[in-house]
């Protein structure tokens, strides 16, 4: 049984602990094992069974999210967001910059899910992501493109990796609304969230170093993504390689679902470019 969202503050690692472990009775010196008891046990299958490595185009269970023809589905400034040769791509220019601007999933508001996506930058400057469990903030007059402004998480991804495989909280609140809190899960980096706004948030653990996950992701080719929301705990995945984990218990600011959107931004004749979008939705 999966457990609800209130008993996922107890961590991932603690509910896998108790599910793997099983309970034996004890055995005393005088009911110690009989020879065909130990004889049999050497016949027992090994206690440990290795995972089989995960195929990223293993889509058994996923949902396509795109038809690779027209953004049937999708939501976006009309001439920013198009489809070309297959690919969805987001286009900026110097001569007539978008700023920051995404393409939102009509298909409802993600809770528990995985995502996938094949993603590319192609431009100097250029920054992505995946929006995700994210609100609409509505337009404001005389802004262009504001009307698909989004906040919520993000797993950002820039052409330089700067910021490539961290998981913030974005975008635009700071000009209306709720301002995004300022943490970030870095690479290589388990953060749990602060429980009081205006705090620090919390360095659970490191399992890698930054530089050396940047050098597990390409600046300009193409990247392959897989993200994972479940309960209070988020995990950013790029080329098979584990880049940071989110824990978002904070009673007031958490979000449980919400929107599921594309992003570009950046400064100059930039472009973002999508491919092989999949999502399963989790209990």
């Amino acid at each position: 049984m999966v457990p609800k969202r209130t008993s996922s503050r107890l961590g991932w690692a603690a509910i896998a602990l108790f599910a793997g472990c099983a309970l034996i009775p004890l055995t005393s010196a005088a009911q110690s094992p009989s020879p065909s008891r130990a004889m049999s046990g050497r016949n027992r299958a090994p206690r440990y069974v290795e995972p089989n490595p995960v195929s990223f185009d293993s889509h058994p269970g996923w949902q396509s999210l795109f038809n690779g023809k027209d953004l049937e589905g999708w939501d976006g400034p009309p001439g920013v967001w198009t489809v070309e040769s297959g690919l969805i791509v987001a286009t900026s220019t110097t001569a007539n910059p978008t700023g920051s601007t995404y393409l939102i999933w009509k298909g409802g508001e993600p809770a528990n899910f995985e995502f996938k996506v094949e993603m590319k930058l192609v431009g100097q400057g250029a920054n992505s992501g995946i929006q995700f469990r994210a609100t609409r903030l509505g337009a404001v007059p005389g802004k262009k493109y504001s009307a698909w402004d989004t906040r919520g998480y993000q797993a950002d991804f820039d052409t330089l990796n700067s910021n490539s495989g961290a998981l913030i909280e974005c975008c635009a609140g700071s000009r209306r609304g709720v301002p995004p809190r300022p943490f970030r899960a870095f690479r290589g980096q388990v953060v749990r969230t602060a429980p009081v706004l205006g705090q620090k948030p919390t360095l659970l653990a490191t399992f890698g170093d930054p530089v050396t996950l940047k050098s597990d992701i390409s600046g300009d080719g193409w990247n392959q993504v897989h993200l994972i929301a479940r309960g209070d705990m988020m995990v950013y995945v790029i080329n098979g390689h584990l880049m940071s984990v989110l824990y978002d218990d904070n009673p007031s600011m958490a979000a449980s679902k919400g929107l599921l959107a594309l992003q570009l931004e950046g400064r100059g004749d930039i472009k973002a470019e999508f491919r092989n979008l999949w999502l399963k939705h989790l209990p």
